[in-house]
């Protein structure tokens, strides 16, 4: 094997991978969803569909336990989550009533988290198998940077289409656009990684109760799940209805909402070098607590913005987020799996998943209960998330070590 080759070939194929989920999931399906005219609730449940589906995730690592992950299996379910993808652009044509247009929308968005999260272990193995120890900071840094100049460019594009064609009264036109390059994109990642070079992983029999007990009963491993846990729910709730907020609150138009997106991944790029070297002893402390500083100032900010000045406050937070997205990347792609016993890191993985999962289903049963009469229910999620990141950096303070 050529270690330069195929690095550069899984590499590209990451980034590939990477921005098409940040262009369709982050983007283009939560403008669509507006488009199609789904509730705020919809589309807030939407927004944390995906870390919901983490709890499949428990059942992922005895499922390959069992049939093996070799690179049929792989990128079969790989190829499935990415047709989900461009599935959405259908609704349109197959009713105008906003209750079957929602059914069909989450059968889609079903499908594609669920094949997204079962899928994902297999490339953290993938990926770790493949890429040398001393590699993986660089290889998340130069992933992250390079994919989020793919965003920013498709961002800028997908505003300018988007705003033209529903000026000339065609916007469906312009997402069905969208949806093709997506679905290009996602082709020629399927092509390349039929074409990378694949460690032989060995199957250990795994079994659901095995996959749960051994990384719960990790001391250790414990507080890698509690600062994954904290994040997840703050971010998760704090961002649930941002976008619905920015569409059709502070009425953005959509270039300026692309805008937006290019700003919080220029950041993201910018600083993920910065983020990379500062974890390179893997001192977490240095790298958590000013996410969550990051963090407070950005709901803050969110919290109090009106939106006849909106328009120059929101680059600012989205700067701030970027940075902090950036340094939980690293985090994300480096230490769970480095924390995770040797030969078992299938099990650490899918379980910290799991628990993200679980965190995160608690938010859509509190939008549709606790904040359901309340009027103020967007201003709500941004006060919880500043409280939720003040616990998350009280707790990285005393208890995080390397």
């Amino acid at each position: 094997m050529n270690y330069k080759k195929e690095y550069k070939k899984y590499l590209t194929s990451s980034i590939l991978d990477t921005a098409n989920n940040k262009i369709a999931s982050s983007s283009l399906i939560t403008a669509f969803a507006v488009y199609l005219g789904l509730s705020d609730l919809a589309i807030g449940i939407y927004a944390v569909l995906d870390t919901i589906t983490n709890m499949l995730q428990i059942f992922a690592a005895p499922l390959f336990s069992k049939i093996g992950q070799s690179k049929l299996v792989v990128l079969s379910n790989y190829t499935i989550y990415r047709l989900a993808s461009v599935g959405f652009a259908f609704i349109p044509f197959i009713s105008d009533n906003i209750t079957i247009r929602t059914i069909f929308f989450f059968i889609f968005a079903s499908i594609y988290a669920v094949t997204g999260e079962m899928g994902y272990i297999t490339f953290v193995n993938w990926r770790m198998t493949l890429i040398k120890k001393e590699d993986r900071t660089k290889f998340a840094s130069s992933k992250n940077m390079i994919k989020n100049t793919v965003v920013m460019a498709f961002s800028l594009f997908m505003g300018v289409v988007l705003d033209q064609f529903k000026a000339s009264g065609y916007e469906l036109n312009g997402f069905l656009i969208l949806f093709g390059i997506v679905f290009i994109i996602a082709f020629i990642d399927i092509a390349i990684r039929i074409n990378t070079y694949k460690p032989e992983i060995e199957c250990k029999p795994i079994k659901v109760k095995e996959s749960v007990l051994r990384p719960a009963k990790d001391k250790s491993f414990r507080k890698v799940l509690i600062t994954a846990g904290i994040n997840r729910f703050a971010l998760g709730i704090g961002t649930m209805y941002l976008n619905v907020y920015l569409l059709r609150y502070l009425h953005i138009n959509y270039v300026y909402y692309s805008i937006l997106n290019i700003v919080i991944n220029l950041s993201d790029a910018i600083f993920s070098k910065f983020w990379a070297k500062r974890a390179e002893n893997r001192e977490w402390k240095k790298v958590l607590i000013p996410i969550g500083i990051l963090y407070i100032i950005s709901f803050i900010m969110l919290l109090v913005i009106k939106e006849n000045y909106s328009i120059y406050i929101l680059p600012l937070i989205y700067v701030l987020m970027g940075c902090a997205n950036s340094a939980y990347d690293i985090y994300d792609n480096v230490a769970i799996y480095e924390s995770s016993k040797e030969n078992y890191q299938t099990s650490y993985v899918t379980f910290e998943r799991f628990i993200e999962g679980i965190v995160t289903a608690i938010i859509p049963i509190l939008s549709y209960t606790v904040f359901k009469e309340n009027e103020n229910i967007i201003s709500t999620t941004f006060l919880i998330a500043i409280i939720v990141y003040i616990v998350f950096i009280v707790y990285i303070n005393k208890n995080m070590i390397k």
